[in-house]
């Protein structure tokens, strides 16, 4: 074997070995790694974002306004007075004397109070004798009370009945010191007699009764 044949080979060995390495270099240099998917830090949902209802949070609560209420206010005070009121037994005979109380808010109203008290029994032992009359007006003026009523057919009375109501109107009604006369008007107009028995006075004064 020549030794030129000796050189020439082991000229091509040490050829074909740098074209093996340069062949693994390049395929070293095209290839990359592909970044990871998923695997990227995700911010967190706390940072910036305001607390969740029910995650335990700190909770924003907004102030309620208070509903503004109107309160009623008090009616004036009324006043009250004990008075004797009259009526007639259950057999129509006679006068019977109660204690009732009135309740007014103006003293002018006191006498409208005492007359409404002739329209209603306290008890069933007696009987209202000013069941069937109607009130129109009731004003007192320099010491005369003036008073127009109506009379329904059921309210009329007999000459006994009669006697009695104008009685129990007149000791009613001058229990008020004030009150000097009456002028019982029905209607507005001024009758002979209230129910056609009895002579009715224009006015009734206090000696009368």
């Amino acid at each position: 074997m020549s030794k030129e044949w000796v050189m020439m080979h082991k000229t091509w060995q040490k050829g074909m070995a740098a074209a093996a390495i340069a062949a693994l270099l390049l395929a070293g240099c095209g290839t990359s790694k592909a970044p990871l998917q998923g695997t990227a830090e995700t911010p967190s949902s706390k940072s910036g974002q305001a607390a969740q209802p029910g995650t335990g949070e700190d909770k924003t609560t907004t102030p309620t306004t208070p509903t503004e209420t109107s309160t009623p206010k008090p009616d004036p005070e009324k006043k009250e007075l004990k008075i004797k009121a009259y009526y007639s037994d259950a057999q129509l005979e006679k006068l019977v004397q109660k204690d009732v109380t009135i309740n007014f808010k103006q003293d002018q109203d006191k006498y409208l109070a005492a007359l409404n008290q002739l329209k209603k029994s306290p008890d069933d032992k007696t009987i209202p004798l000013f069941k069937g009359f109607t009130y129109k007006s009731v004003a007192l003026k320099d010491g005369q009370l003036n008073l127009d009523v109506s009379i329904a057919d059921d309210g009329r009375l007999g000459s006994g009945g009669e006697e009695m109501l104008l009685d129990a109107l007149q000791k009613t009604m001058f229990q008020f010191s004030e009150v000097k006369s009456i002028e019982l008007l029905v209607d507005g107009k001024q009758v002979e007699s209230l129910m056609g028995h009895m002579d009715l006075p224009h006015p009734i004064k206090r000696s009368q009764s």
